[in-house]
């Protein structure tokens, strides 16, 4: 791979599981020797100091506003985890200030100055960090800071239940948003997350549903790049943590595997 690729990882509304997914991945890929970097991009509902239980002395708030480079931000969590590749977090700020102050307070010029910003601080990562993937969870909905995001990944994935409202809201984002994206270069790809019919005891087959996803593939205008159960025991669970790390073994890990494949193989695409 020349260069790095940045994933971004979206949802029509929230409760979907993306923080999950793009946590288990992260570390999943860093365990088998890749360079990852994850920012947390939900600058509205930041979530991934609660899931790592992490807090840092800078976040992305303040590389945004000019008051630190993305080098004070990294905290590299590989030693704590033994991975053999790299885990690099950016955390957001989510104190109420912060979250009220990156859309509310900010003027036009600001936003796009720190928007050049986080794309300088991007280059950084892949030509200095020699980054091979980037991910970046970002807010749900279409928000400023959301659209974006967006944009400045070359592939997105969008995160969504089986249910009629994330499937409509998902093919009106289409419509909107990601349609005009790919004119620029980029692809987006689904992700049908939490399907029903799953447990930790019973191994998951998705091959009735087959037609089914074929039928989704048309309406949406691009692949279903995986489908993952619904997991009671993680969906349930008070602090769920790194399956894909923590329990190899488990089912959910065996999809965190099958989707990071098909995560390497869409550089390719």
């Amino acid at each position: 791979m020349a260069k790095g690729t940045t994933f971004a990882f979206h949802s029509y509304k929230g409760g979907t599981g993306k923080t999950t997914l793009i946590s288990n991945i992260a570390a999943f890929l860093a365990k088998n020797g890749k360079k990852v970097c994850l920012l947390d991009f939900d600058l509205y509902a930041p979530t991934l100091t609660i899931y790592f239980r992490k807090t840092a002395p800078f976040y992305l708030n303040n590389l945004l506003s000019g008051e630190a480079e993305i080098s004070d931000l990294m905290v590299d969590l590989s030693p704590e985890l033994d991975l053999k590749g790299k885990l690099y977090l950016g955390f957001s700020n989510p104190g109420k200030e912060d979250v009220h102050d990156i859309e509310i307070k900010h003027e036009t010029k600001w936003q796009l100055a720190a928007i050049r910003k986080f794309l300088s601080a991007k280059k950084q990562l892949f030509e200095e960090y020699q980054i091979d993937y980037l991910f970046l969870d970002t807010s749900p909905g279409i928000r400023y800071w959301s659209i974006n995001t967006l944009a400045t990944a070359d592939i997105q994935l969008l995160i969504m239940k089986d249910n009629d409202v994330d499937i409509e809201g998902t093919k009106k984002m289409i419509t909107d948003i990601y349609d005009t994206l790919t004119t620029f270069g980029s692809k987006y790809f689904i992700v049908l997350n939490k399907v029903p019919g799953a447990s930790p005891l019973n191994e998951y087959n998705l091959k009735a549903d087959e037609k089914y996803q074929k039928d989704l593939e048309k309406e949406f205008g691009t692949k279903i790049v995986a489908s993952i159960p619904c997991f009671c025991d993680i969906q349930f669970s008070r602090h769920e943590f790194l399956f894909a790390i923590e329990q190899p073994n488990h089912p959910f890990s065996k999809k965190m595997v099958n989707l990071a494949e098909r995560i390497k193989g869409l550089t390719l695409v």
